[in-house]
């Protein structure tokens, strides 16, 4: 009669340590791709909500045009955004918990988390080497500040320039 010989108990301990630091080691793996993954979603999220309220600010003149009445902006409390009639009325302004459009309406993330967004308007920002009247320069600044403790920026320097109109006679 043949003996079969099967696993000894410690060839059977010694296969579990070796799979147990396998597990481990592929886990640890894994839930440092998956809060990569958050990290990068997040940053995406806020990526997208600071373009927004740039891409708004940007389509507000520096200033109101001659015979027109400046609008109080966010620093008078003033938070109706679609009343803001000039860059500078954004300047504080600041707002919770997902994206506001300017009629206040509210997007869904969808992801549950909290991200503040606020603006601040530097006026008189006139570029090292730039020639000009600093009052012509205005620098905005869009930071949203993200779940665990991050927060992202995105600037954009507005320039006020004069368009002449030629007129050939003849």
């Amino acid at each position: 009669m043949a003996w079969r010989r099967g696993f000894t108990l410690a060839e059977a301990m010694i296969a579990s340590v070796v799979l147990a630091i396998a597990v481990v080691g592929i886990s640890s793996v894994l839930a440092a791709s998956y809060k990569q993954s958050s990290v990068r979603g997040n940053t995406s999220t806020a990526l997208a909500l600071a373009q927004q309220l740039m891409e708004e600010i940007s389509s507000r003149p520096m200033s109101v045009a001659a015979g027109q009445t400046d609008q109080p902006g966010w620093s008078t409390g003033h938070t109706d955004r679609t009343q803001y009639d000039t860059i500078g009325d954004y300047n504080g302004y600041t707002d919770t918990s997902g994206a506001v459009a300017a009629d206040g309406a509210t997007f869904d993330l969808g992801n549950g988390d909290a991200y503040t967004r606020t603006v601040s308007v530097q006026s008189n920002a006139l570029p090292s080497g730039f020639s000009g009247t600093a009052s012509d320069f205005v620098l905005v600044t869009v930071t949203v500040s993200m779940p665990h403790s991050q927060s992202l920026s995105i600037s954009q320097l507005f320039t006020r320039t004069n368009l002449m109109r030629y007129r050939k006679d003849g």
